[in-house]
């Protein structure tokens, strides 16, 4: 399979909500790292309760729109649109400041590098957006998503 079909089935499968098929398109090891967690997440076993956590329960909405996606050996960059409500659910950290738990619209420019491993796999993802923006239209700081985030891998 070609980087850019494994790129073409991440986004399907990430847009479907389906976290093992998405995990099928990364290496065992996987490394992903986000701007609001202080560490890498590392491994598809630690991955897997974030992102069950995020599409059934924090943000079961949530949607990327490809804007553009540039590959380029061993690399793909691609730049989104990500649109959700999000839903902080009890024991993940706290409220947003306006006090309601539900239905906090968000809209956020992304970008995303990926890089693939000898078998065509992906072995590290690293996105980038601006988490202050992205705190500030759903009402929380952005140590309750550190803390929701960290939660979401002990639940599970």
């Amino acid at each position: 399979m070609s980087h850019e079909d494994v790129i073409k089935r991440y986004w399907e499968a990430y847009n479907g909500h389906d976290v093992d098929a998405v995990l099928a398109l990364m290496s065992d090891d996987v490394i992903i790292q986000f701007p609001t967690t202080p560490q890498p997440i590392r491994g598809k076993e630690n991955i897997r309760p974030v992102w069950s956590m995020l599409f059934s329960k924090v943000i079961p909405d949530i949607h990327e729109e490809v804007v553009r996606t540039v590959i380029e050996g061993g690399t793909a960059a691609c730049e989104f649109v990500e649109t959700g409500t999000l839903t902080v659910p009890p024991g993940l950290g706290g409220a947003p400041s306006s006090g309601s738990t539900h239905g906090r619209p968000y809209r956020t420019d992304i970008a995303a590098f990926f890089s693939f491993n000898r078998e065509g796999l992906i072995e590290r993802v690293r996105s980038y957006w601006d988490t202050g923006a992205f705190a500030e239209q759903v009402g929380i700081d952005i140590a309750v998503i550190r803390s929701m985030q960290s939660r979401a891998r002990t639940l599970t």
